[in-house]
């Protein structure tokens, strides 16, 4: 039975230039991400490992390793084996690993959104326990959009559910996360108008530039993802949807835009060097270390429930340890 997503001829139609392009991408995709990985598992500074951000920092490198260890790979063999029927597998595949990305994204920001909105039920909120289930649920909700088309679902409706729930959904969850963790900002710095407290002054003023920086990083991870996939997204829409809008050239259009968007799958190991000094500092003391002081799982207690802690002091709460391993060393000082 020949395999197949919407109609025969949707599929990707292998070539020896994309083949190349894949398995460059491939390679560049993986080292990055393991490179991710094993820093935030190791964690030389003992400054990036923690219950929340870390643990959708290590998901987002598995998904991405994913890509680069099957995606490309399954891609690139089609050429060269002349099987087509391993498209559909890559197309499975290439649901899954994407689907994981956005999530894990809008994942990062919500987390942040928390950590800024309720300060002192953070900890409780955001617990180990709930962490690894949001985790589990994400790998979950994205594996059923791979096993729906194995299922029978390869329709165009499909489609529809794919990039409206799959995609649109945790975009549009992201955005209104980083509004409202904005709007939450200008209100703790409208608020220090009323304060005559320097030192809390102080405190508020580096979580907010701390905050902003964390949030901005994932801004622009959510950026990168929509430029590098939208206009595939739209590309692939025309395809499905306009028989007579068919072609050589936009089957040609949908390839080059599929390529750009797997490409961004290799770009956040690159955005975390930039935007995350604790990583960068991590990363260069791993290759001096040459990867031989592996560090102890952090456990993270909840707040105290009998905390009388004061307005000053949960101020410096909230700028020293709601940052994760998004954050900026260097503001600390």
């Amino acid at each position: 039975m020949k395999l197949y997503m919407f109609y025969d001829g949707y599929l990707l139609t292998p070539n020896a230039a994309l083949a190349i392009v894949f398995v460059i991408f491939g390679i560049y995709t993986v080292v990055g991400n393991i490179l991710v990985f094993v820093v935030y598992i190791l964690d030389p500074e003992k400054k990036l490992r923690r219950v929340s951000n870390s643990y959708f920092v290590i998901n987002l490198a598995i998904a991405d390793i994913l890509v680069g260890i099957t995606v490309e790979p399954i891609n690139a063999a089609s050429y060269w084996t002349e099987n087509r029927d391993v498209l559909f597998i890559y197309y499975i595949f290439a649901v899954l690993s994407c689907v994981c990305s956005i999530v894990n994204i809008s994942a990062l920001m919500v987390d942040r959104f928390l950590a800024v909105l309720r300060p002192f039920k953070y900890r409780s909120l955001v617990s180990p326990t709930r962490v690894r289930m949001a985790l589990l649920i994400i790998w979950l909700f994205s594996i059923h959009f791979s096993v729906l088309p194995l299922m029978g679902w390869r329709s165009a409706s499909f489609q529809v559910y794919l990039y409206g729930l799959g995609v649109l959904l945790p975009a549009t969850l992201m955005l209104l996360s980083y509004y409202g963790l904005l709007r939450a900002l200008k209100d703790k710095i409208s608020n220090l108008k009323n304060s005559t407290d320097g030192k809390e002054a102080t405190h508020v003023k580096k979580m907010v530039s701390r905050e902003r920086r964390v949030s901005m990083t994932v801004f622009i991870m959510l950026m990168v993802f929509l430029v590098a996939w939208g206009p595939f997204v739209v590309v692939d829409f025309v395809l499905v949807f306009c028989e007579n809008c068919r072609s050589e050239k936009l089957l040609l259009a949908r390839d080059i835009t599929l390529t750009v968007g797997f490409f961004s799958s290799g770009i956040n190991p690159g955005l975390y060097a930039w935007r995350v000094p604790n990583f960068r500092h991590g990363l260069t003391l791993l290759f001096r270390r040459g990867l031989k002081s592996p560090s102890r799982l952090v456990q993270v207690a909840p707040l105290a429930k009998d905390s009388n802690t004061a307005v000053v002091d949960s101020q410096s709460y909230i700028g020293n340890n709601s940052m994760h391993g998004f954050v900026d060393k260097e503001s600390r000082s």
